[in-house]
């Protein structure tokens, strides 16, 4: 035994002794260190963190500190075991021992979780020089499915950097996120002042509404992802590359190709409505190379991380929409491969998609698809997208269902001046086209159509949204498409689903769903 761990003690937790070996590191809130498990049969290595809380805390930032470390304990406990790429937590207990600086006895909290032998990318980076596109691809597809998974389970996790990601040393494509004293259960979208009090990110990954103490949603963490990414493949941080236009430069950077750098691009707006708002939206991006001769491939990475379908019909398509050219032909041969289904869709409404806590029924039409989104108020109350069976086509076209809270002392006509306020200062190039009252299930409601310009792929779109309010909630139906394919489905959307959108209010809805 050497010098350093007979100073170390031995802690007894609720499942085990643990014998600390040596410090691994000193962060804002805690400290790590390498320790034994004493009561497992091969006596495995694991990681000790110690919450210490420095005397010039006030008491508001104590109980935020706190609060954050046990929500780690928790988010290690729910899904470390499985996620595959978090690590698993074997213990979390209080101890009191004598504080190493103060020489007085103190009640420490302790957390014990699994061992990952490797280099943070932190470190990585400094050792071993900038990342090749291939690895940061490798990275990407280990923690998008994280963030997908820990999204789904009502978590963010608020500081995602280099020195928060390990590579491990057995595994060379297997990539880790840790460090989650900083997460935030986003459930309900509750943010107390406790919480806000505290900006546990780094300033160098943060997106800006993080930094300005504001909510953050699931993009925040897809914001600091592409930071991270951008600083392992050229060494400096985003905000060293914008151009004029306040978007990050991937061309100042020949060996990025260009579908990397266009996502990774949108991923890093600052306005958090022009990027993606998920990790599946990025995952699936990645998977479309749009064009194969990019002679800046990352050495010909294969990405595979969710294998989008590819029906034989659909390939036919993409190659007959080259060579046409026109909306107008490729939404032809669209129908004509389904007629059969569009027979059906004259005589049946539809298929229902139901959310019985909300008290929503929509028809859709038999050739489209419903996916459920899971509802945070941080990500704009989105519960469902409906869309065209026609993925393969990369179409941008979709329904949305959303539900925002209001005060009760707002109306209707409070609302539709907001709403259109904040259109037209989100939206690029923004022109209002159409603005009516709306019945909506024979509710009072109201209708606004406008286009825009997509940020990133420069392509202009149309959308017309529809609301009602009812028990300080907004209902809100979203029709977005790529303009020139926004006639073509405009029928499906007012006749089928608009039309057929049923709101059963319950006496009490579930703050928590």
């Amino acid at each position: 035994m050497t010098e350093n761990q007979e100073q170390l003690p031995i802690l007894t937790g609720k499942k085990g002794r643990y014998q600390l070996l040596k410090p691994l590191g000193k962060g804002g809130f805690g400290d790590t260190f390498l320790a034994i498990d004493l009561d497992t049969m091969n006596q495995r290595h694991c990681v000790v963190k110690r919450l210490r809380i420095d005397n010039h805390y006030s008491p508001e930032i104590v109980t935020g500190i706190k609060k954050a470390f046990e929500k780690e304990a928790k988010v290690l406990e729910d899904l470390g075991d499985r996620s595959g790429n978090i690590p698993c937590l074997y213990d979390y207990f209080s101890s009191t021992v004598t504080d190493p600086e103060l020489s007085t006895p103190q009640e420490f909290n302790y957390l014990v979780q699994q061992y990952i032998e490797g280099e943070d990318l932190k470190k990585e980076l400094e050792q071993q020089g900038r990342f090749s596109e291939a690895k940061v691809l490798a990275l990407l597809n280990n923690i998008l499915p994280v963030l997908k998974f820990i999204h789904k389970n009502d978590v963010i996790h608020r500081d995602i950097k280099p020195s928060n990601i390990m590579h491990s040393k057995e595994e060379d494509n297997k990539f880790y996120l840790i460090d989650f004293g900083a997460v935030k259960q986003v459930i309900k979208g509750d943010i107390d002042t406790t919480e806000t009090s505290i900006v546990f990110a780094s300033v160098c990954y943060a997106p800006q509404e993080q930094l300005r103490k504001e909510k953050v949603d699931y993009s925040s963490d897809l914001y600091a992802l592409a930071a991270s990414c951008v600083q392992l493949l050229t060494g400096e941080f985003p905000e060293d590359s914008r151009d004029v236009n306040n978007l990050w430069n991937w061309q100042k950077y020949p060996y990025i190709s260009e579908h990397l750098g266009k996502i990774l691009r949108r991923m890093l707006q600052e306005d958090r409505h022009y990027r993606f708002q998920s990790a599946p939206e990025v995952m699936e991006a990645l998977n479309k190379r749009d064009d194969p001769s990019d002679k800046n491939n990352g050495g010909n990475q294969k990405t595979t991380i969710i294998p989008p379908p590819q029906p034989q019909f659909i390939k036919v398509l993409l190659i007959t929409a080259i060579i046409l050219t026109t909306t107008g032909v490729l939404i032809a041969i669209y129908r004509h491969q389904n007629q059969d289904l569009q027979v059906n869709i004259k005589t049946i409404p539809g298929q229902l998609f139901e959310n019985k806590k909300f008290g929503i029924e929509i028809k859709y039409p038999q050739d489209w698809k419903a996916e459920k989104q899971q509802y945070s108020p941080l990500t704009g109350g989105t519960i469902a997208k409906i869309f065209p069976n026609t993925s393969g086509l990369n179409l941008e076209v979709g329904l949305f269902i959303s539900i925002e809270d209001i005060q009760k002392s707002q109306t209707l006509s409070d609302y539709n001046q907001a709403a259109i306020e904040q259109i037209k200062k989100s939206v690029k190039n923004v022109q209002i086209l159409q603005q009516q009252s709306k019945k909506i299930d024979n509710r009072e409601g109201y209708q606004i159509v406008y286009t825009g310009e997509d940020q990133i792929d420069n392509f202009r779109f149309k959308v017309m949204k529809v609301w009602t309010i009812s028990n300080s909630k907004v209902y809100i139906l979203t029709y977005r498409a790529e303009e020139k394919l926004y006639d073509p489905f405009l029928k499906d959307v007012e006749q089928t689903m608009i039309k057929s959108f049923r709101l059963q209010l319950q006496s009490t809805l579930p703050v928590d769903i």
